[in-house]
């Protein structure tokens, strides 16, 4: 058993420490080649075109910064003209920890071939050859990088603080659903925002539950809450998800009408995360105020784009009762619908043995792991090896309750409850935290007034979370699995890890296989519950949303000269036909007849984007063309995704 200030997997053997860094490490490494091999099959969005757009133009600055340097000019890079003609660009939509590390890694990693044909789609001037670490063949790739170890991060998070939970083979199997959810997977490799806070909700998470036994934590949590201020929006909530579990942790402390005190990692959050988010910010930094609030007011008063959901499609807050009510379902449906079938059920164990744990602390809060004795072997637990199902969980004294201990009379002691490490006298309640870092994001989009035009990226901080409680669930089918086997060989040793390993093979395999069949199309794909891509288009669930799809057809147009001149692009922005000319995947005479009817009109072929929306962008397809036979329809098991027409009716 480990101290209360340490993790149980410290107390592990030097062996079995390394086996697990081997584990992590390949992982994280795993996750990286996998994402790599498959990005580039899919194509580029309207908002991921601009990130990169946005990217490339923050590393002007920079390179006007090195100029600036070495004419002894410096300061001229920090004025708010040099700041806003760079720093502007996509401006105030989103923080840019994430495009400025896609600006860098582009221009460190490219093949750089932007003195050719392309050279003026770049928005900042080719000045010369980049002398660059030529890694990627693809510009898109090169700006993509950053996002891919992202996700190789995450995996190597959960399985960090999985193992703290469960013996290897589950923390490994919560790490590899976490990445083979067909929709987190889409996202992952793209230069966007929604995989990389992801990635960062899990570290607050993970800091936070560390910080309860470790004031250097506490301060680390700020920091790392800061940089995830400057990735997404979506940081601003993970505050009050994390305050959910700590009420809760110390109840003890509300029932004897004590006041609970607040944590380092509180404070650290409230001082060092805005201080960390305003610094990384250029655009801030001359009008502070005037421009946070521009911030603030763009995403709190965010317009609501069309999304299909059951049948229907949603662009404003409903009024109806009953439409709210359906509203409300949309996260808990979208994440039964999307999530493979086995993460989910093994969840659902999890859930159950984390509850199960929950009660047993309360008819015994003497024993420190929740379980009896005679039942360690229930949910994969091995004292002989350290494989404890909570750890770092101390001892509690006879007969107390959780949060309900006297204080420890020295205030040194690793175990005295003091702001600095709360959690150090009470149980950390793990399936409180889980619960709350699930639920807290699905609940916010539950609420009817909430926009829903982003689907499961919107609520993706939870799936990582539902992945660790499909790792407990794991754990728990191994260790009654693993009880019966010895029960029947009158033997305790041996049995658990192969029984754990073979099992969260099982478990993974389904997943990484619906995954892998789901690319590149994972925003249309829908699981078994749901019937899969032909299933979740019957039950008019949404099919994609901003022209991902679209790279198959590339090949369809180049073939198209001189026609493609005049060519109707629908829901494909410039910013991303700009990227496929860099990469030589669209010719460079292919033209762009604009948005809209007009657009429509002056063009002689055109693609349509099949959502629910865009019906009426079809009709304008057949009324200007004269005829309603497609040339061609690129599906998905039978469901339409694209749609391309020529003026001159095909025979």
């Amino acid at each position: 058993m480990s101290s209360p200030s340490s993790p149980a997997v410290e107390s592990l053997p030097r062996p079995a420490r390394r086996g697990d860094r081997l584990v992590a490490v390949a992982l994280l490494v795993g996750t990286v080649a996998w994402l790599l091999a498959t990005e580039g099959g899919e194509g580029f969005g309207r908002d991921e075109a601009q990130y990169m757009r946005a990217g490339e133009r923050y590393w002007g600055w920079f390179e006007e910064l090195g100029s600036n340097l070495a004419h002894g000019e410096l300061t001229r890079s920090f004025s708010a003209g040099s700041i806003d003609r760079y720093w502007s660009d996509n401006a105030p939509d989103h923080p840019v920890v994430m495009k400025t590390l896609y600006g860098l890694s582009w221009r460190a990693f490219h093949r750089c071939t932007c003195l050719g044909p392309a050279r003026g789609l770049h928005p900042i001037p080719v000045r010369g050859r980049h002398l660059t670490i030529p890694l990627f063949k693809r510009d898109s790739t090169a700006f993509r990088f950053p996002a891919v170890l992202m996700a190789g991060l995450l995996a190597w998070l959960v399985f960090w603080f999985s193992r703290q939970l469960v013996p290897r083979a589950a923390a490994a199997a919560a790490a590899v659903m976490t990445i083979a959810q067909p929709h987190y997977f889409f996202h992952a490799p793209i230069a966007c925002f929604d995989a990389p806070v992801t990635t960062m909700a899990f570290a607050v998470g993970y800091a936070y539950w560390k910080s309860l036994r470790s004031a250097r934590w506490g301060l680390a949590c700020g920091v790392v809450f800061g940089i995830a201020l400057g990735v997404k929006h979506n940081a601003w909530l993970m505050p009050f998800f994390l305050a959910a579990h700590y009420l809760w942790m110390r109840r003890g402390d509300l029932r004897r009408r004590v006041v609970t005190r607040v944590p380092l990692a509180f404070v650290s959050m409230a001082v060092v995360g805005p201080a960390v988010f305003f610094l990384h910010w250029p655009w801030l930094w001359h009008h502070p105020i005037e421009r946070t609030r521009s911030y603030l007011r763009r995403h709190l008063e965010h317009e609501h784009y069309n999304f299909e959901y059951l049948g229907r499609n949603w662009n404003l807050p409903p009024t109806d009762f009953d439409l709210k009510l359906l509203r409300t379902t949309f996260p808990f449906v979208s994440t039964a619908l999307t999530v493979p079938v086995t993460t989910l059920g093994l969840a659902a164990v999890g859930a159950l043995a984390l509850a199960s744990r929950a009660r047993r602390r309360r008819l015994d809060p003497a024993d420190p792991l929740g379980q009896a004795a005679s039942d360690a072997g229930s949910l994969g637990e091995s004292d002989a090896d350290g494989n404890v199902f909570i750890g770092g969980a101390g001892p509690l004294e006879a007969g107390a309750r959780p949060s309900e201990l006297s204080s420890p009379s020295s205030p040194s002691s690793p175990s005295s409850p003091c702001w600095l490490r709360p959690g150090a006298d009470v149980d950390r309640a793990p399936g409180a935290f889980i619960a709350a870092q699930t639920f807290g994001p699905l609940a916010v989009l539950a609420i009817p007034s909430t926009p829903i035009f982003g689907g499961v990226k919107h609520f993706m901080p939870a799936m990582p979370y539902l992945a660790v409680a499909a790792g407990v669930g794991l754990a728990a089918v191994a260790g009654r699995l693993a009880a019966v086997v010895r029960a029947r060989r009158a033997s305790s040793s041996g049995a658990a890890a192969p029984i754990g390993a073979l099992l969260a093979v099982v478990a993974c395999v389904p997943a990484v296989v619906e995954t892998r069949r789901s690319h590149p199309d994972g925003l249309s794909h829908y699981n078994m519950i749901a019937g899969g891509f032909a299933g979740g288009a019957t039950l008019g669930m949404n099919r994609q949303f901003w022209a991902y799809c679209v790279l198959p057809m590339l090949d369809w147009v180049n073939a198209h000269a001189p026609q493609n001149r005049r060519m109707y692009w629908h829901d494909v922005l410039g910013d991303a036909l700009s990227m496929y000319k860099r990469e030589g995947r669209l010719d460079m005479s292919v033209g762009d007849t604009g948005f809209g009817e007009p657009g429509v009109e002056r063009s002689e072929i055109g693609l349509i984007v099949h959502e629910k929306h865009w019906a009426l962008y079809e009709k304008f397809i057949w009324d200007h063309y004269g005829h309603a036979r497609p040339s061609l329809v690129r599906t998905r098991e039978g469901v339409p995704l694209v749609i391309g027409y020529e003026r001159t009716a095909p025979r």
